[in-house]
């Protein structure tokens, strides 16, 4: 594996939920926080779970956000992945396949903790 780009930090903000149109759950899991040498942002973590396996322990998700980085330039994100809850804990391990709309790819490893709302990881190129 590559060393990484860089690292994040971000702070959960809220969560938003819908039914879709066959009955499913999707939840949107907000976040606000910093990557190193990209700047600061917000982004939003989806998934969608037939209503009766919500209480899964893994799955795929997908990633939207913007970035405004230190020049003042303003980058897109979104992505898809997949998440597993540490056993026993309020801990989910993430993995995401980035595309920027400068053209970049990223891959983003991270963490999210329940018990400090928090998000952190490390990226990666995906080139």
């Amino acid at each position: 594996m590559s060393a990484p780009l860089g690292t994040f930090a971000a702070k959960h903000i809220c969560n938003t939920y819908s039914r879709t149109t066959d009955g499913s759950l999707e939840t949107n899991v907000h976040f606000e926080g910093e990557a190193t040498d990209l700047g600061s942002g917000f982004g939003t973590l989806s998934l969608t779970q037939k209503f009766s396996e919500t209480g899964a322990t893994s799955g795929t998700c997908t990633w939207a956000g913007q970035v405004f980085q230190p020049d003042g330039t303003t980058l897109g994100a979104v992505g898809d992945g997949t998440w597993e809850q540490k056993p026993g804990k309020s801990t989910w391990d993430v993995t995401i396949l980035m595309n920027l709309s400068n053209g970049d790819r990223l891959r983003s490893v991270g963490a999210i903790d329940l018990a400090t709302r928090s998000y952190k990881g490390e990226y990666f190129s995906a080139s």
